[in-house]
């Protein structure tokens, strides 16, 4: 047989096999509708609660939860029953730190979740210094370097840095990222992969100690601009769901070149649903940039 009859014979048999196809009808079981909250709280603010309800993996369309009675406990004693308004259940009341609070959200046919959380206790930063352009990427991008000195309360701790640019002549913002992270105790997180947006870390390193961290960042910025440091000490929880959300949002972004990620729970301290019900405390100051 030559060779040319053998080609044409194997590329008819490859057309014949693309040509075969069965469909497949796969039943998936019916899934019951959990609640979803949704919740990031901080001293001296109301208690801002978004409650939704869990949906299949083929549907696409959230129900919001409007009926829900929201009981919220502070320190194990019922203060409030919060209120609804254009979206979300707000408390009467306003947060303090070092307190606990808990909800108790009960909804028609859906019986009754619980969550728990604290504000701790707020860390101030003693001193903020940007130093400008202190490395060139292989880019060409100019990369910035702002040093944080604060005191660490004994204990487990855990922070989350916010940064944003905003010129002084129009007052509008300027893309800003952070870019050649290489302290310890930013890069022991393991979490620079994932291109995050904020940075969070622990107290491992310092615990109870003073520490002083190094950032790194990025700016598009042509002219002056102030520079936003929001400076948060955050719970437990809040940690750990912003841990897991950044590995998830990043494997959104997965594709069939870069490979296609694991799935990933993303954490939850809500008991009989889903979601998260959290605390913080931020400090914040501004820098003029030149």
């Amino acid at each position: 047989m030559s060779h040319f009859l053998k080609i044409i014979i194997v590329l008819d048999i490859f057309s014949s096999l693309l040509s075969c196809k069965k469909v497949i009808d796969i039943e998936l079981p019916a899934t019951d509708p959990k609640i979803v909250v949704n919740s990031f709280f901080t001293e001296n603010s109301q208690i801002k609660v978004h409650l939704s309800k869990s949906i299949g993996i083929l549907e696409n369309i959230i129900p919001e939860c409007t009926d829900a009675t929201v009981i919220l406990r502070e320190n194990n004693i019922i203060i409030d029953t919060m209120y609804y308004q254009s979206g979300y259940y707000y408390s009467h009341i306003l947060a303090e730190i070092n307190k606990n609070y808990a909800l108790e959200i009960v909804a028609p046919g859906k019986g009754t979740v619980f969550c728990k959380d604290l504000i701790p206790e707020k860390t101030l930063l003693q001193s903020f210094v940007c130093t400008d352009s202190v490395l060139i990427d292989q880019d060409g991008f100019i990369i910035n370097e702002l040093k944080l000195d604060f005191g660490d309360f004994s204990g487990p701790s855990f922070y989350e840095v916010e940064l944003s640019a905003k010129y002084i002549i129009d007052n509008n913002y300027t893309s800003i990222w952070f870019m050649k992270n290489s302290d310890p105790i930013i890069t022991s997180t393991g979490l620079l992969d994932y291109n995050p947006k904020t940075l969070i870390f622990n107290d491992k390193m310092f615990d109870g100690k003073h520490c002083s961290v190094k950032i790194y960042f990025a700016t598009q910025a042509y002219a002056d601009y102030n520079l936003k440091i929001i400076f948060r000490s955050v719970s437990e929880s809040y940690y750990k769901y912003k841990e897991k959300q950044l590995a998830y949002l990043f494997s959104l972004d997965s594709d069939i070149f870069s490979g296609m990620s694991e799935p990933i729970n993303l954490f939850s301290n809500i008991t009989g649903g889903y979601g998260i019900f959290a605390g913080y405390t931020s400090d914040e100051k501004v820098l003029i940039v030149r």
